[in-house]
Order: structure tokens, then C-alpha cells, then sequence
């Protein structure tokens, strides 16, 4: 079976997903800086700018949150945020990453040029899908409200139901890619 992406592509993410790199989202920086440059191009419009962004409580300064926004002409059309691997499995990392999605889209959304804004959310090569929709004010996949007696999990992890680096996944993924190029192009004209 033919692999998803190109063989330096795979090497970079394979190397990443290493067991010992599995509480480290800084190993994946370099690949998925690679799998933007490799879809948005080099020499065209589009700029990866990484973001990472220190929390100010005292208990989360381990967590880095790190962003690759695709910028056009310095407005943002697309972000992911990396996080490590070993984190999808913990409840509260899950919705401490969605949390930081949904607070991503309220920061762009007056920056916006285009009139939606998709975003993926990655536990390593696990990857979740999001968008917001300028006319709407929307995005999805809808939150899901913290029950005020029930620890419920307001974040599932199969909501990052697919592996970038699967057939599957990376269909997913250029597809979207293809749908923001192809909205960007149309803001262009």
C-alpha cells in the first residue's frame, strides 16, 4: 500500500511518534511545519506562523500551547495546535484542548477574511476537526456543557477519530487543506 505523504514527510512523523517522545508535543513541531510548507507551498501567498503561548496560572506551566497558524496576507485561514501524544488518554487535557480551540476562534474570528475558519486539534498524529463559521457565529463540533453534579467528559476522545498519518486521515486532512485554498482563491479574485 502506497504511504499518505512523501517519504521525508512519514520519516519526520514516524520518528516523532516514538513511545519515548509520547509526553513531548515539541518533537511534532518540525514535522507538521514540514506537512504545512508541503501542502500551503513555499514561494505562494501563504505564511506558518508558530505560535506558543506560556500559561499564566502556575499549575499549567507545563503546558505549552503551540499553534502553526496558514496566514494570507497576515489574516488567518487555517490553525492546528499540537499536543503530545500521551495526552489524548487524560479527560481533563482533552477538554483542556478544546477549550483552547473554541478560545482560538473567539481571538481570529474579528481578524477573519474568509467566511469560515477551520482548525484541527492534534494529540500527536490524532487529529480532530473544527470550524467556525463567520455568518453564523458557529463552531463545530458543538461543546458539550459540563454537567454541574456529573463529571461527564465534555470532550470524547473519538472525536479525534482519525491518524494523519492513515490513508484515511490524510485524505481528510488534504481535503481540508484543498478547501481552504480553493476559499482563499476565491477571496483572492
Amino acid at each position: 500500500m502506497a504511504q499518505p505523504w512523501p517519504q521525508p514527510l512519514m520519516q519526520s512523523f514516524t520518528y516523532a511518534n516514538q513511545p519515548q517522545f509520547a509526553t513531548d508535543e515539541s518533537v511534532f513541531y518540525g514535522p507538521y511545519t514540514r506537512l504545512l510548507y508541503h501542502l500551503f507551498g513555499v514561494l505562494g501567498p501563504y505564511e506558518i506562523s508558530p505560535q506558543y503561548h506560556i500559561p499564566n496560572a502556575a499549575r499549567d506551566v507545563i503546558d505549552v500551547v503551540a499553534l502553526f497558524t496558514v496566514e494570507l496576507n497576515k489574516h488567518p485561514v487555517f490553525f492546528i495546535e499540537v499536543k503530545p501524544t500521551a495526552s489524548l488518554n487524560l479527560d481533563s487535557k482533552r477538554k483542556q484542548a478544546d477549550d483552547q480551540m473554541r478560545d482560538r476562534f473567539r481571538d481570529l474570528r474579528h481578524t477573519l477574511i474568509t467566511p469560515r475558519l477551520p482548525a484541527v486539534s492534534a494529540f500527536g498524529t490524532r487529529l480532530c476537526f473544527y470550524e467556525y463559521t463567520v455568518a453564523t457565529n458557529a463552531v463545530v463540533p458543538a461543546a458539550i456543557p459540563a454537567d454541574p453534579l456529573i463529571l461527564n467528559d465534555v470532550a470524547p476522545a473519538d472525536r479525534w477519530d482519525c491518524d494523519l498519518l492513515e490513508a484515511d486521515g490524510a485524505a481528510r486532512f488534504r481535503q481540508l487543506v484543498e478547501s481552504v485554498l480553493e476559499m482563499c482563491q476565491a477571496y483572492e479574485q
